[in-house]
């Protein structure tokens, strides 16, 4: 009997955490909106996108929208599946990881050097119990894996199809290079932050160097079955690579730029490049002179920078929407206020994703019931 006592607190501690969580992302995706519309920068920027977004032609518009979408929900799917590899016992909802990978995005688009991405990892700790950090940067790289397998594909696509046809607009890498290099105090900052985790990482592998180690094999184990890592990751990756290409190929195609092999992986290229190198909030102004270097022999630079405004602006609006409906339904919105105002998991009637509604309605309507001697 205790362990069943046991077995269900355990389950409501985790829910619990799920909760939470969800409250949690919620709370920085709307300090994100007060962000925008405080700061003047951000909020002209804000009005920019917009309006290059709208510009659009509406089929268009559909088009790259409902491909956005399919492409986080594959994202969120490949997340799913690296978890649940990490932590078979503890499998964390769907709808959760779609709001924490969404929400990411949205942090990613007005905050710089990723902050988002490291967000969603702490958020995800915080989600499973047990989980420690060695373990979650493991399943990430499992995650990113197969990514990294299409991305060097396309790389290679750009370095033996292009030399020939940017010869004489200038040497792609070369441009990137420079632009980069420009910016030195960047560039030392990059160095000094990279210099001080690995002083941290040192200092802290000394004393926990062993279960460090084990946490990561476990963090990989999924690569010892190859069947099983193609089935949940591999193939789920391909399915979001492809809704990458043709979100690329429709916003080439709304903004009249031409579409062959070469332009949209340049265009893919760029969006990677951009990603590595995001310093200012959301990789504004690198990610757009980025995009008019790669594609400056196929456009002019007043139109890819419409192209790219306008899929930073997509983009950045399906994610926010995506992270608020997905974390909102974790446990609805009267199972939300009812965690902030009580926070123990009997009292407010907690239970794993899908039912917290229920759960909460069920208790509604037997607190009203007329008792027997009423």
């Amino acid at each position: 009997m205790a362990t069943a006592s046991e077995s269900a607190t355990s389950s409501n501690g985790s829910a619990l955490r799920r909760h939470w969580t969800a409250l949690v992302g919620i709370a920085t995706l709307i300090a994100i909106i007060a962000l925008v519309v405080i700061v003047p920068g951000l909020r002209a920027l804000a009005a920019d996108t917009w309006r290059e977004m709208i510009a659009i032609r509406p089929a268009y518009l559909a088009v790259i929208v409902a491909l956005k979408i399919a492409q986080s929900l594959f994202s969120a799917l490949i997340w799913r599946n690296a978890l649940l590899a990490g932590w078979p016992q503890t499998p964390v909802p769907f709808r959760l990881v779609l709001g924490l990978d969404q929400g990411q995005d949205a942090v990613n688009s007005v905050a710089p050097a990723r902050a988002g991405t490291w967000a969603m990892l702490g958020m995800f700790v915080m989600s499973i119990p047990g989980a420690r950090a060695p373990k979650m940067l493991a399943v990430w790289a499992v995650q990113s894996l197969a990514f990294g397998l299409f991305a060097a594909i396309n790389y290679t696509i750009v370095a033996v199809g292009l030399p020939n046809r940017t010869q004489q607009g200038g040497h792609l890498t070369e441009d990137i290079s420079g632009f980069v290099s420009g910016r030195p105090v960047a560039s030392a900052g990059i160095a000094a932050v990279i210099i001080a985790l690995a002083i941290v990482i040192a200092i802290k592998g000394r004393r926990s160097l062993r279960d460090a180690r084990r946490q990561v094999r476990e963090g990989f184990a999924i690569l010892g079955t190859p069947s099983r890592y193609i089935r949940m990751i591999f193939l789920p990756t391909r399915g979001s690579f492809l809704c990458r290409v043709a979100s690329s190929v429709a916003m080439l195609a709304a903004f009249g730029i031409p579409i062959s092999i070469w332009t949209v992986a340049l265009a893919l290229s760029a969006q990677s490049i951009a990603g590595a190198v995001r310093i200012t909030p959301g990789g504004i102004g690198i990610t757009q002179a980025i995009d008019v270097i790669a594609l400056r022999d196929y456009a002019p630079a007043e139109t890819v920078t419409a192209y790219s405004l306008a899929g930073f602006a997509i983009s950045a609006i399906v994610s926010f929407s995506l992270a608020v409906i997905a974390l909102l339904s974790v446990n609805g919105w009267h199972g939300t206020l009812h965690l902030v105002r009580q926070r123990d998991p009997s009292a407010t009637g907690l239970h794993p994703a899908g039912t917290g509604g229920r759960s909460l309605r069920h208790r509604a309507s037997r607190d009203h019931e007329p008792t027997a001697n009423g």
